[in-house]
């Protein structure tokens, strides 16, 4: 075709290469995307529906947390410590905003683990509930130490406060010997205080990357298309044989 020798043609078939190739890349890369969240969405979903079991059962005393740990409902008792509370803030429930009271909750063996004792909103987050007295029993989901900009304790804050629980911050700060894991309640014995809402179990969705990748492949099929458009369009145009000049 004379068009993809022009120079025209040839500038409109690398373009259109160029952009084939990146919408492509692009749609693949949303599909890889897509398969982690499944991934992800099915490991979490297998701890959630696992049986419940002490915190021991799943913590080893020693070396580092399992991955796949995450999520699980297990038990644990001790007597809480309010003495070293911290909210964790920046993290709503459901869209509302509000602060999460976390206490940690002293073993027999001189450990502890760090526990989300529940939701506050905000507009009530000067009068923390106290934490029940005596021994409890607390089952909760299992979850692992963050990290983030920012970590560590706010003293000057009141109550203190944090941003990410990172439990290798708090260890030093707090001065507890504190688990490698920390739990979001689910249920307590004795009861908790009704003012504080326990937090919900993750909503698992596969998130909108496979409608992004269908969109790129769109993109993709629509370059080559509107290229083809062109070149067809412009082959028309010089089958037409030019008029003799009127003598």
């Amino acid at each position: 075709m004379a068009f993809l020798r022009s120079r025209r043609g040839l500038s409109l078939a690398a373009l259109t290469v160029g952009l084939t190739v990146a919408c492509v890349l692009l749609g693949l890369w949303q599909l890889d995307r897509y398969q982690q969240r499944q991934d992800r969405n099915t490991a979490v979903s297998a701890s959630l529906d696992a049986p419940t079991v002490p915190l021991d059962d799943v913590v080893p005393p020693d070396g580092p947390v399992p991955s796949e740990a995450e999520w699980r409902t297990v038990t644990v008792e001790g007597r809480y410590d309010t003495g070293a509370e911290v909210v964790l803030r920046l993290r709503p429930v459901q869209g509302q905003a509000g602060l999460h009271v976390l206490t940690p909750l002293s073993r027999p063996d001189g450990s502890a683990v760090l526990v989300d004792r529940g939701f506050l909103p905000t507009s009530t987050a000067a009068d923390l509930p106290p934490a029940a007295s005596g021994t409890v029993e607390v089952t909760g989901r299992l979850r692992l130490s963050e990290t983030g900009r920012g970590s560590g304790i706010d003293a000057d804050a009141q109550p203190p406060s944090i941003r990410f629980v990172d439990l290798d911050a708090l260890r030093d700060e707090l001065g507890l010997d504190l688990a490698p894991v920390w739990l979001e309640r689910v249920e307590q014995v004795p009861s908790e205080s009704p003012v504080l809402a326990p937090i919900p179990a993750p909503t698992l969705s596969a998130g909108p990357s496979l409608i992004y990748a269908v969109q790129w492949f769109l993109f993709g099929v629509i370059a080559v298309v509107g290229f083809a458009v062109l070149a067809r369009r412009d082959s028309r145009r010089s089958d037409v044989p030019s008029a003799d000049p009127t003598p």
